[in-house]
């Protein structure tokens, strides 16, 4: 709120709130994945690497480590699977199945994953950069003192989810659904909530600083400040 009561499209605590800040730009990579790739059907079992794989199926497998590098995959069914690690660079994973998939550490490089199912991922400590997750269902997702830079989130779904711990500097979430979503102790400096539902979203005040939201939401915050808006 400014000092004539009008809602601003950023909240921000503290002094540093009275200084000019400069605005955050976006600047995600997208994944490199050669443009001569020939569609496979195929089972995983191995790293995948520079491969089209469609309909692959590999629910409940249980294997020390997954790689994926400079692929697309379609389809892909994972449910159900665990990882001690988990790396994908370069990728994009179309329609995938990965309900209930999980892994102690989970490194993403570039990676698009677009209208997957993840719900009930357990990625243990996520290490994401240049990331875009969009559409899809990834409710009851627990990603818990992890770390996204150069991430958009576009009309995702992360009712009930818990991110506790991590940090979402520059993150947009775009369209999205945060009710109900625990961040305790996460850090938002420059991240683009604006658009998102957030009732009920679980935050200290502090990880809220330097946050841009839209009016409506800077209203339910404002909750978190103790203030009385009459």
């Amino acid at each position: 709120m400014d000092a004539k009561g009008n809602a601003t499209g950023a909240l921000d605590c503290g002094e540093d709130a009275l200084k000019p800040s400069k605005k955050f730009v976006l600047s995600r990579r997208e994944p490199e994945i050669p443009f001569d790739l020939s569609p496979a059907n195929a089972t995983t079992g191995g790293p995948i690497f520079e491969q089209h794989l469609i309909g692959a199926d590999a629910r409940g497998l249980q294997t020390r480590e997954l790689r994926i590098e400079a692929s697309t995959l379609e389809r892909l069914n994972m449910a159900g699977s665990s990882f001690t690690t988990v790396t994908i660079k370069d990728a994009r994973l179309i329609n995938c199945d990965l309900a209930n998939l999980t892994t102690r550490g989970l490194t993403l490089l570039r990676v698009e994953l677009i209208d997957c199912r993840i719900t009930g991922l357990s990625g243990g400590d996520v290490d994401a950069q240049d990331v875009l997750i969009r559409d899809g269902d990834q409710r009851y997702s627990q990603i818990r003192a992890s770390r996204f830079r150069n991430t958009e989130f576009d009309n995702c779904n992360f009712e009930e989810s818990d991110f506790q711990g991590t940090d979402f500097t520059g993150t947009v979430f775009r369209r999205c659904n945060l009710r109900n979503v625990e961040m305790g102790n996460a850090r938002l400096p420059n991240a683009d909530l604006r658009g998102s539902i957030v009732e009920g979203l679980h935050i200290a005040v502090e990880g809220l600083r330097g946050a841009v939201v839209d009016p409506s939401q800077a209203m339910t915050f404002a909750l978190l400040l103790g203030l009385r808006i009459e």
